[in-house]
């Protein structure tokens, strides 16, 4: 500085005040931008408010609907399962009332005799009363002919016999009774909603014993005839546990078989019975199952049955699919040597009874 001299260029104030200035500007510029933007933002958020608060608003709208018809369909179904358990307990009066009306016609008919017969057996001939089958549960043994006639019998259409099993085709004594006497065992059809009702009954039996078939043919020819077949080993092996339990069965299941005791092992072979069958019945009016398909899938099984009938679509309850089952377990099981020897043996069977039926059980 001595002598009056600097180095550089000499800053101009007003320069810098310029620069600041448009820097003001600038700021100023950018915070309007960012106000207006806010506000944007600000408004898009009330617009969002407002929606969601018209959402929520309508959601507990729903909800209330919702919960007034869960309400409403409470009430339905409580209403459904009275109705159904009050169907059912009008069909097993009209059932009891069935059976004591056959009871005091047997009573006035054979009061003389005083014979000791079953009250199945006490049903009077009376040709103007009861009705023919429509169908009949034909077999086999151990095959779920229980279980089907039981969730058969619970459809609105179908009235139930006297019993379960009549035995009056494979028994000689009850089918000298004449067809007035089984006539009685059925009530009369009756019309539910345009459509007529019918019955049926399910002996076992029928499908091994050799007359029957024959007997059938002459008396309910035109009857649709149902068969439930169960693989023969685990069929001859329920059917020997269950005279086990009933304490009619003193040999090994080996010894019984052996000895061909009940004919567990014959009434395994289905095809010599079905062909006997097929003599005096078309295999149109035979609906022949595989009892495991019914077990594993009874619901599905229903409805072959019900189309195969005539019969309006419709499905058990949850609780007659289990009610109606009749499930256990055995003490012993098969020694797997008996199995395999018993495999050898219905091979050939198995194999011309597919072939008679066109279908593979894979037994």
């Amino acid at each position: 500085m001595q002598g009056g001299l600097t180095r550089g260029v000499i800053p101009d104030p007003k320069q810098h005040e310029k620069q600041a200035e448009k820097l003001r500007k600038v700021v100023t510029r950018q915070r309007q931008v960012l106000q207006r933007k806010d506000r944007r933002i600000e408004k898009q958020a009330e617009e969002l408010r407002n929606v969601v608060s018209r959402q929520e608003k309508a959601l507990q709208r729903k909800n209330k609907q919702i919960e007034e018809q869960a309400e409403d369909l409470k009430n339905l179904r409580e209403r459904r399962q009275r109705e159904i358990k009050l169907r059912a307990e009008v069909k097993q009066r009209r059932l009891e009332i069935f059976q004591l009306k056959n009871e005091l016609d047997a009573m006035k008919g054979f009061v003389e005799t005083a014979k000791d017969v079953s009250s199945a057996e006490q049903v009077s001939e009376k040709p103007d009363i009861g009705t023919l089958p429509d169908f009949v549960i034909v077999g086999a043994q151990k095959g779920g002919t229980s279980f089907l006639y039981y969730l058969l019998t619970h459809h609105p259409l179908v009235e139930p016999a006297a019993r379960k099993e009549l035995h009056f085709f494979d028994q000689q004594e009850r089918f000298d009774n004449g067809a007035g006497w089984y006539r009685r065992c059925f009530p009369q059809s009756r019309w539910k909603e345009g459509r007529r009702s019918i019955t049926g009954e399910a002996t076992p039996s029928y499908l091994f014993e050799p007359p029957v078939a024959k007997r059938m043919a002459e008396v309910v020819p035109q009857a649709r005839l149902i068969a439930l077949l169960r693989n023969p080993i685990d069929r001859a092996y329920s059917h020997y546990q269950m005279q086990v339990k009933r304490g009619t069965e003193p040999l090994t299941f080996e010894e019984a078989i052996e000895q061909e005791h009940s004919s567990y092992v014959s009434r395994g072979i289905y095809v010599n019975q079905l062909l006997r069958w097929f003599e005096f019945f078309s295999k149109e009016q035979m609906l022949i199952l595989k009892s495991e398909d019914f077990f594993e899938r009874p619901v599905e099984t229903m409805k072959v049955v019900l189309n195969f009938l005539n019969l309006p679509d419709w499905q058990p309850e949850a609780a007659d699919l289990q009610q109606g089952r009749h499930t256990g377990s055995y003490k012993q099981r098969m020694d797997p040597s008996t199995r395999r020897r018993l495999e050898a043996y219905f091979e050939p069977h198995n194999q011309r009874l597919y072939e008679c039926l066109d279908v593979d059980f894979g037994w």
